[in-house]
């Protein structure tokens, strides 16, 4: 199986290394997009991933945090067979937008997000209503800004809540011990995307 990989706000191709190597060692082919999180080129970025698909095996497509949203608005833009693409995974991706971007716009520093705002990162009612296999991977250790802001009585990775990662209509959802960026660094996080992939839903983590 070939995958893709989209990485978040902020961020670039460099951060999903970790991840992209220890799906290699797993058997899969990789591919890791590189794109501008605040001025999003949409035309040259869907394009991006329609190059990077394979037209000889299963495609599955994995987003962290923004790039699972992006995900979602390339489905709805260009409808891919479940032949072309098979599977989505997100890690911490706020599929719900992230309260955390309500607070950035009420301290009147929206702009800094620019364009991904359009992606749906403010808090929204949304559905999966793809024919593609979705599982959502959150985080639960508190690390970051979120928790300084809201507190800690809400499970989140620091950045985005675990209620937030979860959508109806998705095929499975899992948490896992980590912040938002250590997500990318997890061999947890790697294995239990290749279990997804081969079963269409994640492995039950033992108690303990």
């Amino acid at each position: 199986m070939n995958i893709v990989l989209l990485h978040g706000l902020y961020m670039n191709a460099l951060v999903m290394q970790p991840l992209k190597l220890k799906l290699e060692k797993l058997g899969y082919s990789t591919h890791v997009l590189n794109f501008s999180t605040v001025t999003i080129d949409t035309d040259l970025l869907f394009k991006s991933i329609d190059d990077a698909l394979s037209p000889d095996q299963p495609n599955a497509l994995i987003g962290h945090s923004l790039g699972g949203l992006i995900i979602q608005k390339y489905l709805a833009a260009r409808q891919p067979t479940l032949d072309t693409v098979s599977h989505v995974v997100t890690l911490g991706s706020p599929m719900q937008g992230a309260a955390i971007v309500r607070a950035i716009d009420e301290l009147g520093m929206s702009g800094i997000l620019g364009d991904a705002k359009e992606f749906g990162l403010e808090p929204h009612d949304n559905q999966w209503h793809f024919p593609q296999k979705l599982g959502c991977i959150a985080g639960n250790m508190a690390w970051g800004v979120m928790p300084l802001i809201f507190g800690f009585d809400i499970s989140s990775d620091g950045t985005v809540s675990v209620a937030e990662t979860q959508i109806p209509g998705m095929s499975d959802h899992i948490e896992t011990n980590n912040t938002h960026l250590t997500l990318l660094y997890s061999d947890e996080v790697a294995n239990q995307i290749d279990h997804f992939l081969s079963n269409d839903k994640f492995a039950i983590k033992k108690a303990g």
